[in-house]
């Protein structure tokens, strides 16, 4: 299991937690989302996301041949800004929304 904590954004006090898990050729991936008036906690972020990645509850999913701690880190730092501007923490499982004409 994969950890990574996002790093102050911009004096917000946003801060994100990521936990992941790479099984089966899938990487997948649960956050929690620390807002400007909550205090940061390492160990309740990890809990808070931990259960939404047992519950299946993801920002993102990917087949992938193989996965690195490294390249989690990557995929979870392309992630903190869009998270941290939308507030979104859900983002895997929505569908996709097709304009229609």
């Amino acid at each position: 299991m994969y950890h990574f904590f996002s790093k102050n954004e911009a004096r917000k006090n946003e801060r994100v937690t990521f936990v992941g898990n790479f099984t089966d050729g899938v990487l997948k991936i649960a956050v929690a989302r620390c807002s400007k008036k909550d205090q940061f906690i390492r160990r309740k972020g990890v809990q808070i996301a931990e259960g939404r990645l047992s519950k299946n509850k993801l920002v993102f999913s990917q087949e992938m041949p193989n996965c690195t701690g490294a390249e989690f880190v990557e995929i979870s730092k392309s992630l903190v800004g869009e998270i941290v501007r939308t507030k979104v923490v859900l983002m895997a499982n929505k569908p996709a929304i097709i304009p229609v004409n």
